[in-house]
């Protein structure tokens, strides 16, 4: 049913399916309790979009300009599942594969010890490589010449797919590297990302017309924050990106990403820029064809490739050597293979939530592994192969307080999980 509706003080829009109108209440609820400003969330079900709904404002203060299904919202680590959608779409056409080692593909890549480490080992996080050596600014980061070229000189900090470390925004970089390297037309990353899965995902938006739609972040006003843990000086690196990025939770005013410089920039491990419907349709397209607007959109790659892309190769409860020794589960494709975390869906669930870290809490018949990176996230995205299922949720709204489970997460998942009881 379409529900054109509007709520005067949350100002929702978009539409709903017969069924699954309690998504809707729980998106609705995330605003009244004060947990969401401006935000969009999107269900694929059976190929069908049966949630597509935006809501709230992109500016806090006046709440003059509504936060509308044309916004467009920086969605940080959650870009890291996009990346890896690309990377397993080179390996469904014969581009790369999980197994062969990167130097075949970027032969500059092969040395200081780095020679054997495969595309698998790589997108897992086990390939040693989470910062660099040399100090960082953000200029270097918006560079990428001069980040692929550190990268594929640095000596990794161990030995190579025998551990695991959260490598959270050089992935991006190796992965998109890849990319280019084996794309027969070599576009950017960008560029690839927006021909070949979803014109409206930008890693680098292009134009003043673009960013012109994109709702800035706003920092939650907090009047206590509970500490980091201590952190060894791998891991700070490995957080920052080698200094580049503030560790320090920023003034309402200092958002480092909602500079245009990050915008234009390409960084494929935290900076995409997109909505819900179009995260949601990328992973309903990695599990199944989408039909809508009297179309079919083709699944993008085989079952083969998405039980590769998707299977987790990290041991039983091997700690992470970058998120403060707490376990992590990546699967060779890149994807965070949730496991039996969301017993709402039982196993089979993967994604990438736009945060690290981790907080894991039983909520009634659901168990869920939060990641979180401080002072950024709350955007989230997964697909659930056998209900054929994808959700995404993204926001403007970043909680820097206590980091525990995302409740807008949670209420989101606990209704899809009601409506699905019921199918």
């Amino acid at each position: 049913m379409a529900n054109n509706n509007c709520n005067d003080d949350v100002n929702i829009h978009g539409y709903v399916a017969s069924g699954w109108e309690i998504v809707r209440t729980a998106f609705e609820k995330n605003f009244i309790d004060g947990l969401d400003i401006g935000a969009s969330v999107c269900v694929y079900h059976r190929g069908q979009c049966v949630i597509n709904l935006s809501g709230g404002w992109k500016d806090v203060q006046h709440r003059e300009e509504p936060y509308t299904s044309q916004t467009l919202q920086l969605v940080f680590s959650a870009t890291k599942g996009v990346t890896a959608a690309a990377i397993a779409l080179c390996v469904d056409r014969g581009w790369l594969d999980y197994d062969e080692p990167v130097a075949e593909y970027w032969p500059e890549f092969g040395e200081n010890g780095k020679e054997n480490i495969t595309v698998g080992e790589l997108m897992s996080h086990r390939g040693g490589l989470p910062c660099v050596d040399e100090p960082l600014t953000l200029d270097d980061v918006c560079n990428w010449s001069r980040m692929t070229s550190l990268l594929a000189t640095q000596k990794p900090y161990w030995q190579p797919g025998t551990t695991h470390g959260y490598h959270a925004v050089t992935i991006g970089f190796l992965a998109g590297e890849l990319v280019r390297r084996v794309d027969p037309k070599h576009r950017s990353f960008g560029e690839f990302v927006r021909d070949e899965l979803d014109n409206e995902f930008y890693i680098g938006v292009p134009y003043d017309e673009i960013e012109a739609r994109v709702a800035p972040l706003i920092k939650k006003i907090i009047l206590t924050r509970t500490p980091l843990p201590p952190m060894d000086i791998l891991t700070q690196k490995a957080l920052s990106c080698s200094g580049a990025f503030p560790m320090e939770p920023p003034s309402s005013t200092s958002i480092v990403f909602n500079k245009t410089e990050l915008h234009r920039a390409q960084i494929p491990a935290a900076n995409g820029i997109t909505n819900a419907r179009t995260l949601a349709r990328i992973y309903a397209r990695l599990i199944g064809d989408v039909h809508e607007n009297g179309e079919t959109k083709p699944c993008f790659i085989t079952e083969k490739t998405l039980t590769k892309a998707t299977t987790s190769v990290t041991p039983k409860d091997e700690p992470d050597r970058i998120l403060f020794g707490v376990t992590s589960n990546f699967a060779r494709g890149g994807f965070h293979a949730y496991g039996n975390y969301f017993k709402a869906f039982t196993t089979g669930v993967f994604g990438h939530k736009g945060n690290i870290g981790w907080i894991k809490l039983t909520i009634s018949t659901i168990t869920f592994l939060y990641f979180f990176l401080i002072g950024m996230g709350g955007s989230c995205a997964l697909a659930y192969p056998p209900y054929q299922l994808s959700f995404a949720h993204v926001c403007n709204h970043l909680d820097f307080s206590v980091p525990t489970l995302d409740p807008r997460t949670v209420r989101l998942i606990q209704a899809i999980e009601t409506v699905l009881s019921h199918h």
